[in-house]
């Protein structure tokens, strides 16, 4: 949780101050956060009523509030998800490169909303009357609660999957460098990290619902479940958040980024031969901030691939510009200021 606080700060001070433009995608990541920061205080209040103890040491009059929070935390961590994949949607919109791509985004985001709000819904019915889930002998009707769970998580999964790899396709054909392509390509896929904890939630849950050691005592055995819940929100988050970290370092420690980059460029030189002209162009590569001001263009093979540290990075770095059916994409101006001593993104430019 003190990962994803730091996060959030990074990225919105960044695009408030430093980029000077708040996106759709930085309004909804920060719709996401406060959820989670509500599921994670939830989680710990769970542990005042019961959660943590075997079933035998819970004190009956704490049964319906410990009720109440768990279902909560479903539906909180429902919206969660759901803020967090319009988040990333809304972010694949800026390198959109064809209107059916642009439509294929915009269904997408329809049904990720319509499946959080219906999911929503469903965990506040999941029995009529609500008293039914701690009295269980009251007239009354529950669905099978089971069966919700393990389609809700599972489904869950599947639209992840969708979502991160929904770009990679664009950014592998990009009118750049092969090895820049890559790197773009591999940025994207870290999102990959956060389906490692949501496999593990899920092998949890499985356990939880249909393993006959773990039924009858919910207090105990929904913990390690409820980890892998908070550890898969939090990872999104962060994961969400870290162009925001290449920008800051950009602005106050540039010459840290100078090291990582020189470092990269030589081990990058010694794995490929180094092509310094195709198509009238020159190869990228670091100035000094005492140089006199440069312009490179972006359709040669270049060693800039480290820079790309992120998915705002291509946001920041590549000018994409729209036409009916494509998109093309135009010369990367790369202006070194010998007073700034930093790279003016097109963003920056205005050229968006």
């Amino acid at each position: 949780m003190i990962l994803s606080i730091l996060a959030i700060t990074a990225r919105l001070s960044t695009r408030a101050f430093i980029v000077k433009k708040i996106g759709a995608d930085d309004v909804l990541i920060s719709i996401a956060f406060l959820f989670g920061l509500a599921l994670s205080t939830l989680y710990m209040l769970s542990t005042r009523y019961g959660e943590g103890l075997h079933i035998e040491y819970l004190e009956p009059t704490n049964v319906p509030t410990y009720t109440q929070v768990m279902l909560s935390q479903g539906l909180i961590y429902g919206l969660c998800q759901m803020f967090i994949k319009l988040s990333y949607l809304s972010l694949y919109l800026r390198i959109a490169p064809h209107k059916t791509y642009r439509l294929a985004l915009y269904i997408s985001m329809v049904l990720v909303a319509a499946y959080g709000i219906s999911g929503a819904l469903v965990s506040m019915l999941l029995c009529l009357p609500f008293e039914k889930l701690w009295q269980p002998d009251i007239p009354g009707h529950c669905i099978d609660i089971n069966t919700f769970y393990m389609f809700n998580t599972t489904t869950n999964i599947v639209f992840d999957i969708a979502i991160y790899i929904m770009p990679l396709h664009i950014l592998w054909n990009l009118n750049l460098p092969k090895r820049q392509r890559m790197a773009l390509v591999l940025v994207f896929a870290l999102g990959f990290v956060v389906l490692i904890a949501s496999v593990f939630r899920l092998v949890t849950l499985v356990h939880l619902l249909y393993s006959p050691d773990y039924r009858g005592d919910n207090t105990w055995t929904t913990v390690e479940s409820l980890n892998w819940s908070s550890v898969e929100i939090h990872l999104a988050l962060v994961l969400s958040c870290t162009g925001a970290f290449k920008t800051l370092i950009q602005r106050f420690l540039p010459g840290l980024l100078e090291i990582t980059s020189r470092s990269t460029q030589n081990i990058i030189s010694r794995s490929w031969p180094r092509r310094t002209n195709h198509g009238g162009g020159y190869v990228l590569q670091s100035v000094s901030h005492n140089e006199p001001s440069v312009n490179t263009t972006a359709g040669e093979y270049s060693n800039e691939a480290d820079e790309i540290g992120s998915q705002k990075a291509i946001v920041e770095d590549v000018e994409m510009v729209r036409f009916e059916g494509a998109t093309s994409c135009h010369s990367l101006n790369l202006s070194i200021s010998d007073q700034a001593g930093s790279r003016q993104s097109p963003t920056e430019q205005g050229n968006w």
